[in-house]
């Protein structure tokens, strides 16, 4: 009870403070930054979608997407661990899994950040937004057919199809700053992975895939003197997702996992499109 009152609250008096301190030209840009940052913890609550609202939000307001991915990976370097952590106690974690997705993850999010970080700013905000969508209908997708739901009768552990699928998932992740929990778990849940187990080691998989994609922007943001990660965004972001992510727990008991994951799908395709299409 007392996190769930805490939690919001220091979230909003941090933003407070920031904004206040902000010069006054920046402050309605950081205010519908906070705003996407919100939204995006409580999609993170309600579904595990972060930087699937996080990203094309920061697009829309004009953020560089080679600022907007790593932003995102940054963040999800500082609140996943506790979803892992959690998932690590009740056995959800398996290495036969985890190993091989975290070395597929960790090398393909270092090749997805090198890459975005190496073409054209405008190119690379289609190509983001191109994945924020794809991943959005897959959410929707899986929510028609329930694949997440269930047990695998016979699980199959291949390390190598586990490693392609990590591989995969991180270079979409690297790119843009979204996708590994969609796109990851849905392949290993079809590569009959329990689902408990393919979430679990997922989450674990995301921390190192995300540390390594933020390395690969910063060496070559370092080497090229290009796009910084503009970490003034760092704190007011960070603060507005937190503030919002005990309040997504009520948001699903009150719509349901089901319409909400609907909701935050439809939301993000809607904030990505404008992007895809006109750039």
């Amino acid at each position: 009870m007392a996190a769930a009152i805490l939690l919001p609250l220091g979230g909003l008096a941090i933003v407070a403070v920031y904004l206040a301190g902000a010069p006054a030209a920046d402050r309605p840009f950081l205010l519908a930054a906070v705003a996407v940052a919100v939204v995006a913890g409580l999609s993170a609550t309600t579904i595990g979608v972060f930087g699937g609202i996080l990203v094309p939000g920061l697009l829309l307001l004009g953020v560089d997407p080679r600022v907007a991915a790593p932003l995102s990976l940054v963040l999800q370097l500082i609140v996943i661990p506790v979803g892992a952590t959690s998932h690590y106690r009740l056995g959800n974690v398996q290495r036969g899994i985890t190993v091989p997705l975290v070395i597929g993850g960790a090398i393909g999010a270092m090749a997805g950040a090198m890459f975005a970080s190496s073409v054209p700013g405008e190119v690379i905000a289609r190509l983001v937004a191109l994945v924020i969508v794809v991943v959005g209908f897959i959410v929707l997708v899986s929510l028609r057919n329930g694949y997440a739901s269930g047990v695998v009768p016979h699980e199959e552990v291949h390390p190598a199809q586990i490693g392609g699928i990590g591989l995969t998932a991180g270079f979409a992740s690297g790119i843009s700053g979204a996708g590994w929990g969609p796109i990851g778990v849905k392949l290993l849940i079809l590569s009959r992975i329990e689902p408990r187990h393919a979430i679990g080691s997922s989450l674990v998989g995301r921390i190192f895939m995300a540390l390594s994609a933020v390395v690969g922007y910063a060496l070559t943001a370092w080497a090229t003197a290009g796009v910084t990660f503009q970490l003034g965004l760092l704190v007011p972001l960070l603060a507005g997702s937190v503030a919002a992510m005990v309040p997504g727990a009520y948001v699903v008991s009150r719509l349901g996992r089901g319409r909400a994951s609907a909701a935050v799908a439809l939301l993000s395709i809607g904030l990505a499109l404008p992007t895809l299409i006109w750039g």
